[in-house]
């Protein structure tokens, strides 16, 4: 018995070190898919702000993309495009599209290669008002 253990001393240590790379891989494929939910669900939430926002002609479009980026949990670079109906009249529809490029917590390679290159979110909403104070318009987020 005395002997099998000297033969088998640092065999734990080797398959530990094919095994590592796997759980590292899973481990890090665990966070940033989690980052990545958490992230379109902020733009999701952008969107629908936007639209919230837009039905009610609530301020200028610059402005209202302001109220929108500071609603969101992002770090920046944020796209809000506001898209009022043919005439901007009650009942029109409004589409208002939030899209972000997609960011990474881990900063590994690895993993961007599974991952979409941008998150976007599309919310229509019926105008409340008239679209006076906005038009079709698009800017990014400082």
């Amino acid at each position: 018995m005395l002997r099998n253990a000297k033969n088998e001393r640092g065999a734990s240590l080797v398959e530990f070190a094919f095994v590592l790379p796997f759980l590292a891989l899973l481990a890090f494929g665990i966070v940033e898919f989690a980052f990545l939910l958490g992230q379109m669900n902020d733009v999701r939430y952008g969107a629908r702000e936007a639209a919230r926002l837009a039905a009610s002609n609530a301020a200028p479009a610059p402005a209202m993309r302001g109220l929108v980026c500071s609603a969101m949990d992002l770090a920046g670079g944020q796209t809000v495009t506001f898209t009022d109906g043919a005439t901007g009249d009650i009942g029109e529809e409004a589409v208002i599209t939030v899209s972000v490029p997609v960011q990474s917590i881990t900063g590994t390679g690895l993993i961007s290669g599974f991952l979409p290159s941008t998150l976007s979110s599309t919310a229509r909403t019926r105008l409340e008002e008239p679209s006076t104070n906005w038009s079709s318009e698009s800017g990014v987020c400082p």
